[in-house]
């Protein structure tokens, strides 16, 4: 189980690392987190539902990520990362995992604001991009620490 957990980890460290540095989530890590998954599941990890039940959870949390997703809301790659990262957790905890996602969402969003509101009243703005409020934020992050923080209070 202790194995599982550091690939779970070690494969949602690497796409945040991705997402932090290109802005991108190369498909092999949603797809390695899905792999995984089923492994997990043929080997004993101690899934608290029934396979239905986390399934549901995907579909649910892919149909919504591609309405945001065509919507614009989000890019593809956060939307295939989380919805790999929801296969791990029943429907019942679908809200955990939401808000876990949401909180660490907001705590980087913050971050970031504040560091580039510091840099504009420093005079340091970044006219390449479109001004230092016009940057993206690397959603991956979120999802990465929201979907490990949702594993450990999940399955300690």
């Amino acid at each position: 189980m202790i194995a599982i957990k550091a690939v779970y980890v070690t494969i949602l460290a690497l796409a945040a690392y991705s997402d932090a540095r290109r802005l991108t989530i190369p498909n092999i890590y949603p797809l390695l987190l899905l792999l995984l998954g089923g492994v997990a599941w043929f080997a004993g990890f101690p899934f608290i539902a029934p396979l239905w039940s986390h399934l549901l959870h995907f579909a649910i949390a892919l149909g919504i990520g591609m309405l945001l997703f065509h919507l614009g809301w989000f890019g593809g790659g956060d939307v295939k990362l989380y919805a790999a990262v929801s296969l791990w957790f029943a429907l019942s905890n679908g809200l955990l995992l939401l808000m876990a996602v949401s909180l660490s969402g907001m705590a980087i969003v913050v971050l970031a604001i504040s560091l580039r509101l510091m840099q504009g009243a420093l005079g340091s703005t970044d006219r390449k991009r479109g001004g230092f409020m016009q940057r993206r934020i690397a959603y991956g992050l979120a999802i990465a620490a929201g979907g490990i923080g949702s594993l450990f209070w999940t399955y300690p």
